[in-house]
């Protein structure tokens, strides 16, 4: 069942994830609200599991300037195996079942370009996978915890709010 959610609930989710460490007074001052108004909807947002609290690793600081997406082909019996294999690889920051010429895809960190073959080799060794297709990624414009649902998605609010005000936006 989906919850539903309007534009403060969205004014509120930009402004978090364009900085997660602002107060609730900060943000209730932002919009005009009472910090009640904003904790409480945190809290449902929260609860209702609509925003996960977490951090975000930025892995340029770390040292992982390369990032490499790997497309596997793997035998069906073996894609549950395969998956779980994969996704303890410690490079590897993602891992989804696909459909088409693939059966799993995978994004994998790297320090340089220079290790992307080692890394594929690591893969392919990987009990189940039969083929491997990768694509390096030189730049990500937009990453997935940028992500919001479109303003359409977000009921009015009663104080008439714009939820495509660009101030609440993460910067890119």
């Amino acid at each position: 069942m989906r919850t539903s959610f309007d534009a403060l609930d969205l004014r509120i989710i930009r402004l978090l994830q364009s900085d997660a460490r602002l107060s609730g007074a900060v943000i209730a001052r932002r919009l005009g609200v009472s910090e009640r108004t904003v904790r409480n909807r945190i809290d449902r947002l929260t609860q209702s599991d609509a925003i996960i609290p977490t951090v975000v690793i930025n892995p340029k600081v770390f040292g992982y300037l390369t990032a490499v997406d790997v497309f596997c082909e793997v035998e069906v019996n073996l894609m549950e195996q395969a998956s779980r294999a994969l996704a303890a690889l410690p490079e590897v920051n993602y891992v989804a079942y696909s459909t088409g010429d693939q059966d799993i895809s995978i994004q994998a960190l790297l320090e340089s370009s220079d290790l992307v073959y080692d890394f594929v080799q690591k893969v392919a060794r990987v009990p189940g996978v039969r083929r491997t297709r990768t694509v390096l990624v030189p730049r990500v414009i937009k990453d997935t915890y940028m992500w919001t649902p479109p303003a359409g998605d977000f009921q009015e609010y009663p104080g008439h709010l714009d939820p495509e005000s660009a101030d609440e936006r993460p910067a890119l």
